[in-house]
């Protein structure tokens, strides 16, 4: 059940733009979409005929220079997609009412379809002659409106919907808007935020709650205080303070130094890894080599203290150095010094390159590793008679962080802007994201926790593995089976935060196709028209419930105890 609700949303949301009846058009910035507002008929019941009416405006005044004794059947303004207004003419079925200014009723034989041309509205002299009737009068008539009935099946003699249940099946709002359009569009919007958030949370957390437990210790208790913070406020609660927050922000940036940096340091860490397994050989400490070496050092308790945390000040060093604690030394600086792309490239190669060559001297003076049969293992690794073997999930990343590193430092200026139009719809994922990834950490540092502890693990440990080899081949291959089943029930529960914050005001932007705003917006009309918070608030129930019944299925797929 939960499969086939979810299969249906996604279906729902790929196709919308050729199940719906009505579409949104971009703004003239292409940020956002926008919805048409002709405001009839207003609040209609679903299949309700008034759905097919227009109302027109008609002048009689002869003396106006708008008057004319046939009248063109002209729809209401409309935008196009080149953003420009335009209107439809109209294919007039029957008159219904007829009223002037004042609210009056008149007899509609005082206006005629012209027989040889339907759109054609022709004014009897009675009606313009009048000396009473000034100004224009308001026609309410029945058009052929076939573009706006919806109809799934029509084969061999059978429909569905049948006829008479083809137009407004969920009935139209304040505006004027086809519901069952909104609810269809509102499906993307949803689901792109069900799966971003889930998708980010997953991510952050997975790397947080990995440190986490393997290293363990002081790691171990600083990140795991830092998710109890997180955890001792109410996560909608804390989202809410985090949208407000950013309410003045309008674009996401970051200095472009900072922006170059992150992959430079992914880069940094996986070329030392190469070094460490090529080279180095990934060989194991000597740990007699070292207390010998601590030994003969003048000022051993000092020197003995500098080497054996050298790791904890090489990162305090890197630190200060890359936030730009060091007066005249820093990334900041030597990042700065030319706007030229080559000179950021090339400060870029030569910090990846420090960084290996420091951890190649750590590993031959330090842990006296030897180099022996450095040069067969790199002419290996740089073998390409097989070149699937590079095909992987590093590779990918090693190629994208190149091309960022090189795409921004030939930019302009002094920022990276990251998402350019931060309203409303991105500032709730980002606050979803950031209450959300410690439930995900903690979940992954229990199962690191097990997982590490396991004689595979132990194997991999003793031949001299490096840490980040062990973490993504041996443990999370072997912990993801929680994290898929979280990741599934988290999207439904993502979309009903999401719903409730557009409820309350902190979500999308009123008039967008979101669900939690088609309710907010309708909850005012609840008594007269409940139909309108019906069918979006039973999207929302659907959703859910189809994700929370497919996570159910997926535990019980994965679970080990129904394997036996």
């Amino acid at each position: 059940v939960g499969l086939l609700l979810v299969t249906s949303v996604v279906t729902v949301s790929i196709f919308a733009d050729d199940i719906a009846v009505e579409h949104p058009y971009r703004n003239l910035q292409d940020t956002e979409d926008l919805w048409s507002i002709d405001y009839e008929p207003r609040r209609a019941h679903p299949f309700s005929e008034e759905c097919d009416w227009h109302e027109q405006s008609i002048t009689v005044d002869t003396r106006s220079p708008l008057f004319s004794e046939t009248v063109v059947a002209m729809s209401d303004d409309k935008v196009g997609d080149d953003n420009k207004y335009y209107r439809d003419v109209l294919t007039v079925i029957r008159l219904i009412h007829l009223e002037d200014d004042l609210g009056y009723d008149l007899n509609t034989s005082l206006i005629s379809i012209d027989p040889s041309n339907s759109s054609i509205l022709v004014l009897s002299e009675e009606l313009y002659n009048n000396s009473s009737m000034t100004g224009k009068v308001w026609l309410t008539y029945e058009f052929d409106n076939e573009a706006m009935h919806v109809s799934w099946i029509n084969l061999w003699g059978f429909e569905f919907p049948p006829e008479g249940y083809q137009r407004c099946i969920f009935g139209t709002n304040d505006q004027g808007q086809d519901m069952f359009s909104k609810v269809l569009y509102g499906s993307r919007v949803s689901l792109k935020i069900g799966i971003t958030v889930a998708v980010l949370t997953v991510t952050i957390g997975t790397i947080v709650g990995s440190v986490s437990g393997y290293f363990g210790g002081r790691v171990d208790e600083v990140i795991m205080r830092i998710c109890d913070v997180f955890f001792a406020i109410p996560g909608l609660i804390l989202a809410m303070a985090f949208v407000t927050a950013m309410s003045q922000i309008t674009s996401l940036t970051m200095p472009m130094w900072l922006g170059i940096l992150i992959p430079i340091l992914f880069l940094a860490v996986v070329f030392r890894s190469y070094l460490a397994s090529t080279i180095a050989g990934d060989q194991l400490n000597d740990q007699g080599h070292l207390q010998d070496l601590l030994s003969e050092l003048p000022l051993g308790l000092l020197m003995g203290s500098l080497i054996r945390y050298r790791n904890v000040f090489l990162g305090l060093f890197l630190l200060f150095f890359f936030v730009g604690l060091f007066p005249g030394i820093s990334w900041f600086y030597l990042f700065g010094i030319s706007d030229s792309q080559s000179w950021r490239i090339g400060a870029a190669m030569g910090v990846i390159i420090i960084l290996g060559m420091l951890a190649l001297a750590d590993k031959r003076f330090i842990e006296n590793a030897s180099f022996d049969g450095a040069g067969e293992r790199l002419s290996k690794s740089l073998d390409w008679t097989n070149p699937w073997r590079y095909l992987t999930l590093r590779t990918v990343a090693i190629f994208i962080a190149a091309v960022v590193i090189y795409r921004f430092s030939g930019s302009t200026g002094d920022e990276i802007v990251v998402i350019k139009d931060f309203d409303r719809l991105w500032k709730i994922q980002a606050a979803l994201i950031f209450t959300g990834w410690p439930g995900y950490a903690r979940l992954i540092r229990g199962q690191v926790l097990y997982v590490k502890e396991m004689s595979f693990v132990e194997a991999a440990r003793s031949v001299g593995a490096p840490p980040g080899r062990i973490m993504f081949r041996h443990i999370l291959p072997n912990a993801w089976a929680p994290l898929l089943v979280a990741f599934t029930l988290d999207i439904g529960g993502t979309i009903l935060s999401a719903s409730g914050l557009s409820f309350i005001g902190l979500g999308a932007a009123p008039g967008t196709a979101e669900w939690g705003i088609l309710v907010s917006e309708s909850r005012r009309y609840f008594v007269p028209d409940p139909h309108l918070m019906l069918f979006p608030g039973l999207a929302i129930a659907a959703t859910t419930l189809g994700f929370n019944l497919l996570g159910d299925g997926i535990r019980d797929v994965v679970d080990p105890k129904n394997r036996r």
